[in-house]
């Protein structure tokens, strides 16, 4: 997960000194779901409780992520339930027809 943000500067930095050979080379651009995932990764890392651990099997891949949950109380407690949980491309867009919950 800090490799993306290392990256993430390091294209920034590199922007204003590309040759136009480097350029064609990585013409990849980095998704909206991607920078807002570098911000709240760090967020969700932060705030878990301590019965749930995340693990980032590619680093590289934030949108990916596996969740383990082991819960120290109640019916469940000494449990193991793990998660595979991938965010999608359209990730904090904005709905076009109103949705009600």
């Amino acid at each position: 997960m800090l490799t993306l943000a290392s990256k993430l500067k390091r294209d920034d930095g590199l922007k204003g000194s590309r040759t136009a050979a480097t350029a064609s080379d990585s013409t990849r651009r980095v998704s909206v779901r991607d920078k807002l995932l570098v911000k709240e990764v760090a967020e969700l890392e932060a705030n878990l409780p301590c019965t749930c651990k995340v693990h980032f099997p590619d680093p590289n891949k934030l949108h990916c992520f596996q969740l383990t949950v082991t819960p120290d109380e109640g019916y469940y407690q000494g449990g193991k339930f793990q998660f595979e949980t991938e965010v999608p491309d359209a990730y904090n867009m904005v709905f076009i027809e109103r949705t009600f919950n």
